[in-house]
């Protein structure tokens, strides 16, 4: 009789091992629809991040086109008196004037930012050398 019941205690323990087995694979195949979807979004998002990244490359360039790099300056040059200097050239969207990171002071270079449509005009300035 006592084999009897082990053999009723073993199949009702391959049962539910199946039974357990039958839920394991179907939580791993949820998480793995869950990971799958997850992943569709991360591509999205990098697609879009390419996207930004691309067109800020593009506004980077167009920026770096429109700027010139002036050597020697004055120290104690204001981004007013640059901006005056250079008003000639074409119209001016802003100056940079590079400073020391570590002291704050003026390092003899600045940058002025041309708009555009004066981007012809600058090149042709008789203050600018090609």
């Amino acid at each position: 009789m006592a084999d009897a019941t082990d053999i009723a205690d073993e199949r009702l323990e391959t049962h539910e091992k199946a039974g357990d087995e039958e839920e394991e694979i179907a939580a791993m195949k949820q998480r793995v629809a869950e990971m799958e979807s997850e992943a569709a979004k991360l591509r999205e998002m990098q697609a879009s991040l390419d996207q930004q990244s691309e067109s800020l490359r593009e506004d980077k360039e167009d920026i770096d086109a429109r700027s010139i790099f002036v050597g020697n300056v004055d120290y104690g040059a204001s981004p007013e008196e640059i901006q005056a200097h250079f008003q000639s050239c074409g119209s001016i969207n802003r100056v940079t004037i590079l400073l020391d990171k570590f002291t704050g002071h003026p390092k003899g270079f600045v940058s002025p930012f041309y708009d555009a449509a004066a981007v012809a005009a600058v090149a042709a300035c008789p203050c600018v050398l090609p």
